[in-house]
């Protein structure tokens, strides 16, 4: 048996030894809390979950600008999924894989039954991106006719943008744009118990070929890119007049909860609000036209926009433009497309 004993120097030293260890010990687990705070974020995807209805889910990332993806579309879009005894219905699979994984991780924490549906609102890569990371369950991935015809469209032109831009072919690493499998140009009920789920085309507003998912016994209705709530609108090829005809519409649905692509669910006023802004976008764009002046001058006359200090303002310039050429009657100016270049 070995037997240790100190002389008093040798109990000194042990003690400034064990003063030593201790303040290691305390800045490490300082840094360690530091560094188990920032995983926490990373491995959450910062995002939060909110059960809007028994089994009706919303995935609602930060407002933040990712690095991986297409840059163009670095904002997270909204989320939904529905758990039924039959499968799990999803609707919209966010900007990218990464993303859509946290989305799978969360379905697969309540729910151990296949995804038996995705549904793309829109053609917009921050909320189609995803599509990829459920294809193994052999889902049905749903949109409408033209939403389908732009996703292909998009990833058709993504390789020459891989080839041009050694960043974007960095940034895209790993990301496979999935078409959707099947359309619909009418509204459509799906086939899956326990819930009435409803597919309803909605025209050109923000794009060509939105659509809305309702669930009329909940009173939810997810809308993708045809509500934003406290962000301002991407237009890409869209129809100003028309949209503002379908957010009246929809703002006289039996809804009590409106899902947006971007920012918390609303009530009916937040959709008035952000159809009000539409309007006031609208009307003052056209009032300068009618007054003879050119884009650069509106642009100066209402940038920033005054009383609508949203989020994504570095998109109020595209906006503006893209009213601008409407009112005009011309095609959009390059770069306000799905890709690089207008579709």
């Amino acid at each position: 048996m070995w037997t240790f004993r100190f002389s008093s120097h040798g109990v000194r030293q042990r003690r400034i030894l064990r003063w030593h260890i201790l303040k290691r010990v305390a800045l490490l687990a300082a840094f360690g809390s530091l560094f188990s705070v920032r995983s926490g974020f990373a491995m959450i995807g910062q995002y939060k979950i909110e059960e809007l209805k028994p089994n009706v889910y919303v995935y609602l990332p930060e407002d933040i600008l990712e690095q991986q993806g297409d840059p163009h579309y670095a904002r997270p879009g909204n989320a939904g999924f529905v758990i039924t005894p039959e499968g799990v219905v999803v609707i919209d699979t966010t900007n990218s894989p990464f993303n859509a994984r946290d989305i799978l991780y969360e379905i697969r924490q309540r729910a151990h039954v296949e995804v038996r549906y995705v549904i793309d609102t829109s053609a917009m890569p921050d909320l189609m991106l995803g599509n990829e990371v459920f294809e193994d369950f052999r889902p049905v991935i749903l949109s409408t006719p033209q939403a389908q015809a732009a996703i292909a469209r998009y990833r058709q032109n993504l390789p020459e943008r891989l080839d041009a831009d050694w960043r974007l072919a960095r940034s895209m690493r790993g990301i496979h744009p999935t078409v959707p499998t099947q359309t619909f140009d009418q509204p459509v009920t799906l086939p899956i118990a326990g819930e009435a789920i409803r597919l309803t085309p909605l025209g050109t507003n923000a794009t060509p070929g939105d659509a809305a998912v309702s669930l009329p016994q909940a009173g939810i209705v997810f809308l993708g890119d045809v509500f934003e709530n406290d962000y301002i609108p991407r237009i890409v090829n869209g129809n100003i007049n028309h949209w503002i005809k379908t957010l009246r519409k929809v703002e006289s649905w039996n809804a009590e909860v409106y899902v947006p692509a971007h920012g918390a669910p609303g009530g009916k006023e937040q959709v008035a609000q952000f159809r009000r802004f539409l309007e006031w976008l609208k009307t003052a764009v056209e009032s300068r036209i009618r007054r003879g002046e050119s884009l650069s001058q509106i642009e100066k006359e209402l940038l920033p926009f005054p009383n609508h200090s949203w989020h994504a303002p570095e998109l109020e310039p595209q906006a503006v433009e893209a009213v601008y050429q409407q009112v005009q009657g011309s095609p959009m100016a390059s770069g306000a497309g799905l890709t690089a270049n207008s579709q």
